[in-house]
């Protein structure tokens, strides 16, 4: 197999090896178990990105309910779709390796949808980068500033 380059090919690539993974990670982010919860006791779901090839990684996957000042500066922002949910998406390696930024940027593309990528925020890209990007009520990528995420590590 012909290993690719940028993330783009490498979200075609993963997106042909792996459908059920991408399909799972659609049924994970609409069910309930993945909106954070206030309690000690709840964890977020996790998601095995496997793709034959390619290093396995682990999803780590939290939704969060949007408030009227997001949506505030969502709309401010040109945006007409208002969002209804937060998500975050954490990726680390079993082998507590450091995660490969191509193949990071290459499994968001492939999860998210390579044309709605550019909705997705790059919070982290640390040892276990870390993405974000704001849903509607139909789990449809929504744009916003990026100024909206600035403080969302010092905040988390």
């Amino acid at each position: 197999m012909c290993r690719a380059s940028t993330p783009l090919q490498l979200a075609g690539q993963l997106s042909d090896l792996a459908p059920l993974v991408i399909q799972k990670f659609t049924s994970i982010l609409r069910h309930p178990r993945s909106l954070a919860r206030p309690t000690a006791l709840w964890r977020p779901p996790i998601l095995q990105l496997a793709a034959r090839g390619y290093p396995d990684l682990q999803a780590t996957v939290t939704r969060y309910r949007v408030g009227p000042k997001t949506r505030a500066r969502v709309r401010g922002f040109g945006e007409a779709r208002v969002p209804a949910y937060l998500v975050v998406l954490r990726l680390s390696r079993p082998d507590a390796q450091a995660v490969s930024h191509p193949l990071a940027k290459g499994w968001i593309r492939a999860l998210v949808g390579a044309g709605r990528a550019e909705a997705v925020h790059e919070l982290s890209d640390s040892h276990t980068p870390m993405y974000c990007w704001l849903i509607d009520a139909n789990f449809e990528p929504v744009h916003s500033p990026a100024s909206l995420f600035s403080h969302f590590l010092e905040a988390a």
